[in-house]
């Protein structure tokens, strides 16, 4: 991640707050999790309005404990210090807003020669707007531009927007992404055309100009985005290869315990494939290799708007019926975007199962990095199967491996589609 949505505040300044309690929620590219606080004590001052695209690392809010002196929570953190103001400048922290000192340093107002309006005689930014000072014109400048977070002004910039024309959804005027999304999706309103133009006008155009004006604009969502620049990147740096295999299920489904699925059985025989073959459970990053002594099994489950990719920690500690359990409680809380951030964390290997959809014989993935390969599963139904030269019909189910060249050759591959049809054979339920 770069930014997240600060969706919104949980709590308000003022209230009380305890270490580890929900204080806001945050819309990341995969999910929507909440941030705790990270000490007991008073919120005493929130930076950014709700639906507010945020830079990760950027201070949000303060909160006061109470070993702070009375002014502490009114002071910027040492991350986030203001520069030296100019020798013109003399600036008393502790009467204006972190807003208003940081318009007084760039503008080089004297915030003595301001009377503030806020509680206790604090300077707001709004004080600088109306302040009989030289710096007035300067102050009303600054006042006059759109508040807008750094990543909502880049989208206007690429979308060619001038801010001063939206007007702002958010909390004091503030313009969010939700804004801009809205206004490039609003069709342009198309302009009158004089009757005889209208005649004159070839029927090809006519049909052309029709067809543009139904058109409508479609932002990505945040996990659209990610997506696509994660996987795009993938392309790029991982050279695939591809192996497909067609193995019988049948033997398998036979002993297949009653109230398991397919797809944890799948999951299993994976994990113990993953055991004989353990050059694919790894990640490659900065240019170095990393072999996991455990099997993080993530699992491509699609949502709505995007795709995630819960992982099943310590998958080879799992029983069969323990693995189905667990599975199918991540699945059901990625669909209903409940999952914690470590759960999306940290895989070393990556099934994709498009199974339930019959008409799915086989696909091809692309490698989740910094993962090293993707199994992609297909729909399992009866085929004709030839066993001994004679022809039947069995369950199969085509299996597709992506692999990075980089880290492993075919024989690696098709070394784990043996094993994988292997332990499917020799499932005993």
């Amino acid at each position: 991640m770069e930014e997240g949505r600060l969706l919104t505040w949980l709590k308000q300044p003022g209230d009380s707050v305890k270490k580890g309690e929900p204080i806001a929620e945050i819309e990341s590219d995969k999910a929507t999790v909440q941030l705790e606080a990270v000490v007991d004590g008073i919120l005493a001052e929130t930076l950014y309005a709700p639906d507010t695209m945020v830079p990760v690392g950027a201070v949000i809010a303060h909160i006061r404990t109470a070993s702070d002196a009375p002014d502490a929570a009114q002071a910027l953190p040492p991350a986030v210090a203001l520069p030296a103001a100019p020798p013109t400048a003399q600036i008393d922290p502790t009467r204006a807003s972190p807003l208003a000192r940081r318009i007084a340093v760039e503008q080089g107002i004297d915030l003595s020669q301001v009377t503030g309006s806020g509680p206790g005689g604090r300077i707001t930014r709004g004080d600088l707007q109306n302040t009989g000072s030289p710096v007035q014109a300067k102050s009303n400048e600054i006042a006059r531009r759109p508040l807008a977070a750094p990543a909502v002004r880049k989208l206007a910039r690429d979308q060619h927007i001038d801010l001063t024309t939206v007007r702002g959804s958010g909390q004091n005027g503030h313009i969010t992404r939700a804004d801009l999304e809205a206004l490039i999706a609003t069709p342009a309103t198309p302009k009158a055309v004089p009757a005889a133009a209208q005649i004159a006008q070839p029927a090809l155009q006519q049909a052309g100009e029709q067809q543009i004006s139904q058109r409508q604009a479609t932002p990505l969502s945040p996990m659209r985005q990610a997506i696509g620049k994660r996987l795009a990147q993938s392309m790029q740096d991982a050279p695939h290869f591809y192996v497909t295999a067609e193995l019988d299920l049948t033997p398998a489904l036979a002993k297949l315990p009653a109230k398991i699925g397919v797809n944890a059985l799948l999951l299993y025989v994976t994990v113990k494939t993953l055991k004989a073959i353990p050059d694919l459970n790894a990640t490659y990053e900065n240019g170095q290799l990393y072999r996991d002594e455990h099997i993080n099994l993530a699992m491509a489950v699609a949502l709505p708007n995007g795709l995630l990719s819960p992982v099943l920690q310590h998958a080879d500690d799992y029983s069969l019926s323990g693995l189905a359990e667990r599975s199918k409680d991540l699945i059901a809380r990625a669909r209903e975007n409940r999952l914690r951030p470590e759960e999306l964390q940290g895989g070393t290997f990556t099934v994709s199962n498009l199974g339930i959809v019959q008409q799915i014989e086989q696909f091809t993935a692309i490698i989740s990095p910094p993962q090293v390969a993707i199994l992609a599963i297909g729909a399992a139904k009866p085929r004709p199967f030839v066993i001994d030269g004679g022809l039947h019909i069995r369950t199969t189910v085509h299996l597709t491996l992506s692999v990075d060249h980089r880290i492993a050759d075919g024989l690696t591959a098709a070394r784990f589609l043996e094993a994988f049809d292997g332990h499917l054979q020799a499932f005993t339920g």
